[in-house]
């Protein structure tokens, strides 16, 4: 695909820009607030990237924090640089771009969708405007499609990363539709860290069916109780255990050092080889307890 052909820049008043494409992409509040921070303090050094369609309306193809930030600051104008293209190359180019924040893959699979259901272009003139194999659009395309509705909605909230979606909620809701949509809905307003969907999905995958169904009527009871247990009692004496079992195999191994110095036979002493075979077998059996 050519590069669209830029018409200049110029500034131009906030609201006569159509958002349009904004769901494409997922909202990143601490991205937002240094965003604004950023133009509060230096200004806007980039420009937002638009098409004007045949009946004159200004399309946002890329650019949408700076004009939500620019909104918030007050702001009535942002400079614009106006791209010859059509709607669907301009979006093709600015994420072959990819001059800000890289998208995840289930953003990609959002703009494939654009592209294909909303725009009318075929997997394979997509994968070439994007540089990618149709193989590669496919599989997007797969992932946009795959998410249930109300999961897609909460990542557009910004309650859940598209990252953790993808990771923890989607392979739930294959296990699961109703209860991955009973913990969506458990989640409210607040944001879950993908660590804690991670969490979910993890002990959610570990139980029986009764402790599916909590998991899914209560998730925050889960998270909570995994939180009360971090830094508590048997986890600092667990970390004791280990870490003092850390450092006598160290000693065990600097004491046999200093002993093939004197004797090289020493390893190969009956009681020094059975106490070598009884520390291998512990460490075996931690590692398979904690895996």
């Amino acid at each position: 695909m050519d590069t669209p052909l830029a018409l200049g820049t110029t500034d131009m008043e906030l609201r006569l820009l159509a958002l349009d494409f904004a769901h494409l992409r997922a909202p990143d509040a601490k991205a937002e607030a240094e965003l604004m921070t950023s133009l509060g303090v230096s200004g806007q050094q980039h420009p937002v990237l638009i098409v004007v369609r045949d009946d004159g309306q200004r399309v946002v193809i890329d650019g949408y924090r700076r004009v939500r930030a620019l909104k918030k600051l007050g702001r009535d104008t942002a400079l614009v640089l106006v791209l010859g293209a059509s709607e669907a190359d301009a979006l093709a180019y600015c994420h072959r771009l990819t001059t800000g924040r890289v998208r995840s893959a289930l953003e990609e699979g959002w703009l494939v969708r654009e592209l294909s259901e909303s725009l009318g272009r075929t997997l394979a003139h997509i994968g070439l405007s994007l540089g990618r194999s149709t193989s590669w659009v496919s599989r997007r395309l797969g992932f946009a499609t795959a998410i249930p509705e109300e999961i897609e909605k909460a990542v557009r909230d910004g309650l859940v990363s598209p990252h953790g979606a993808m990771r923890s909620l989607v392979p739930l809701a294959r296990a699961n539709k109703g209860h991955a949509m009973q913990i969506v809905a458990a989640i409210g307003r607040e944001r879950l860290t993908t660590r804690q969907l991670g969490a979910l999905w993890i002990a959610y995958r570990a139980g029986d069916a009764e402790q599916r169904a909590r998991i899914a009527e209560q998730p925050r009871l889960l998270l909570r109780a995994k939180e009360s247990l971090a830094g508590g009692p048997l986890e600092v004496a667990v970390t004791r255990d280990v870490n003092a079992a850390t450092r006598a195999l160290g000693r065990a191994h600097t004491s046999l050092k200093a002993a093939r110095s004197h004797d090289a036979d020493v390893s190969a002493s009956p009681a020094v080889r059975r106490a070598i075979t009884r520390a291998r077998e512990a460490a075996r059996a931690l590692l398979d307890e904690a895996s």
